[in-house]
């Protein structure tokens, strides 16, 4: 398993391939994961294998580490595109659009040749998995691939080129068309291709139908265990210590933005709790706004300078289990999105709300997450970041507290971790391989 993101990393790419690792020996196959040491050393949480080498020039081009709970480190990164400027910015901007293809992380996947090519030739592992991004994942993985032969899953957590994260894909042009041609000859060879929405595996059918056939939707999804670990340990978490039962919490967990150089915010719901306050219907006394996670730096100077004093509480990254403690003592999660359109991706988050059983506050574009949501029967849905419509939404939100809106036949078990494991088991055994090492 070529795994960029994996625990001690706290970023969101994480918990997908973490979760697959944890549960795919119940079905057979004994996972050994190679990953990066930039978060950490040793093995993995669930006791499996896992190698890591370093990144070549780690520290060139802009990346720094950013240490989060527990000496996991949480990345950050000056090739944002947007805000830099001056030499060396142009400069960096330059090497990641056309020097680092296809994209920054090729400087793992240097590292990372050799021994993940050791470790299938002395495990004659039964098949190869990549997950993404980073899209080098995959590039590494289609080298392997020809060179061993082994059948090969490309596991794409968000689509690759149609509604891409990276600043110079969005842009379009050569560079996105040199993209696309590293994308399809992934595709071409990969024995089976994994997107985590129906929309997204829909998409790639229409774009290269000759590898429709080979197309599969895995949903990201929880861990029940984590769920239930994270409620009968509320009373340890470190930042809700001091917020009495009888606050009112608006929960966000994650980043605002899935595009790294956005500074975008939820400035609806800050306009909202103002108006509130001004108003006397809220105050630091019963009411508070958690936003948990990293935070873009221009976003976090503009919350900053609204001085919301005591209504607002910013963490900073958090584990796994304190964002889960978040989740389940709010009152109200909010799922903020702001680009225009989010056809083929579903925010991984969500199906953690959904699992924490809380009403969802939905500022979300038409796609693939809005839909989701729609069909839970949990969402309060609103458009365009509206400040007058949160307003309501908080105030309907606070006079009902503690019911919130569900649909009886919407059943959140198909998206636990297990479940979703057994598919991607069922994929495995579809390549024609034995399970095992």
């Amino acid at each position: 398993m070529l795994c960029y993101h994996y625990p001690p990393g706290t970023s969101g790419g994480v918990a997908r391939s973490a979760r697959f690792a944890k549960h795919l020996p119940e079905f057979g196959w004994k996972p050994v994961v190679v990953t990066t040491s930039r978060w950490g050393e040793g093995g993995g949480d669930a006791g499996e294998e896992a190698m890591r080498p370093g990144e070549l020039l780690r520290r060139s081009h802009g990346c720094r580490r950013a240490e989060g709970p527990g000496g996991a480190a949480a990345e950050t990164t000056a090739l944002s595109g947007g805000g830099e400027a001056g030499p060396r910015a142009t400069l960096t901007r330059f090497a990641e659009k056309w020097l680092l293809i296809p994209d920054k992380h090729v400087r793992w996947t240097a590292a990372a040749f050799a021994p993940a090519l050791r470790t299938l030739k002395r495990l004659e592992t039964g098949a190869l998995y990549t997950s993404s991004p980073p899209a080098s994942a995959h590039t590494l993985g289609l080298s392997l691939k020809r060179l061993t032969g082994k059948p090969w899953i490309m596991d794409l957590r968000d689509p690759w080129t149609i509604e891409p994260l990276a600043w110079y894909l969005r842009a379009g042009g050569r560079r996105l068309s040199l993209e696309r041609r590293i994308e399809r000859a992934c595709f071409e060879s990969a024995d089976a291709i994994v997107t985590s929405t129906p929309e997204a595996a829909a998409g790639y059918a229409l774009l290269y139908p000759w590898c429709a056939n080979k197309m599969h939707s895995i949903p990201n999804g929880f861990d029940a265990s984590e769920v239930e670990t994270a409620r009968a340990s509320l009373s340890e978490s470190e930042h809700l210590r001091g917020i009495g039962d009888e606050v009112f919490v608006v929960g966000h967990v994650g980043t605002f933005c899935r595009h790294s150089d956005s500074t975008a915010y939820p400035k609806g719901l800050l306009d909202a709790a103002e108006a509130l306050a001004r108003e006397g219907a809220i105050s630091p006394r019963d009411f508070r706004i958690i936003f948990a996670g990293a935070m873009n730096p221009g976003a976090k100077s503009r919350i900053e300078a609204r001085g919301l004093g005591g209504l607002l509480l910013t963490t900073g990254p958090v584990s796994r289990v304190e964002a889960l403690r978040i989740m389940l003592r709010a009152d109200l999660l909010l799922l903020y999105d702001p680009n225009p359109v989010g056809r083929y991706y579903v925010h991984g988050k969500l199906y953690e709300y959904l699992a924490a059983g809380r009403p969802i506050l939905g500022v979300l574009p038409e796609g693939a997450s809005r839909t989701l949501l729609a069909r839970s029967g949990r969402g309060i849905m609103i458009q365009n970041d509206s400040a007058d419509e949160i307003r309501a939404a908080l105030l309907d939100a606070i006079g009902r507290r503690g019911k919130p809106p569900a649909r009886a036949d919407f059943d959140i078990s198909r998206y636990e971790g297990r479940e979703l494991t057994s598919e991607l088991a069922r994929i495995l055994a579809l390549l024609g391989r034995k399970p095992g090492a």
